[in-house]
């Protein structure tokens, strides 16, 4: 389960806090399974609101992508691990390095909805996408 808490304005969507609950198996190393975490967290905030790579005549610098910097993510995270034995894996372990990007977009996309009642249906979320969305709830 993924959660994000966030703020719209005519500008932006920000993320203000994000919780997640992973099973990664056996931890060895928390330290490690923290940075995959992190590092996956943040670039599934910039997946959902802000990296577009479809123009690629236009996006030619990672600023103009949309990679998202530091204040982009929220200090506020927190994260909760279900240690689940895993006989395949190493010592128990398994995988955490794509668990962390498979749900932010959604949770945000849904955070969203639940906040505005505009549902957005692709990433990213970016501010004119937001915008149109909430318009057509007046329509």
């Amino acid at each position: 389960m993924d959660g994000a808490v966030f703020e719209v304005s005519a500008k932006e969507v920000t993320v203000e806090k994000f919780t997640c609950v992973a099973d990664v198996g056996t931890i060895m190393n928390r330290l490690l399974v923290d940075g995959n975490f992190y590092g996956g967290l943040a670039q599934g905030i910039g997946l959902a609101l802000s990296e577009d790579f479809d123009d690629l005549t236009k996006h030619t610098s990672l600023k103009g992508c949309g990679i998202p910097y530091p204040k982009d993510v929220p200090d506020d995270i927190e994260l909760h691990y279900v240690e689940t034995y895993r006989p395949e894996g190493p010592y128990g372990a398994a995988g955490c390095g794509e668990a962390p990007l498979d749900a932010p977009h959604p949770a945000i996309l849904n955070a969203i909805y639940n906040a505005t009642g505009a549902r957005i249906t692709r990433i990213p979320a970016l501010p004119e996408v937001v915008l149109a969305a909430l318009k057509d709830l007046e329509k």
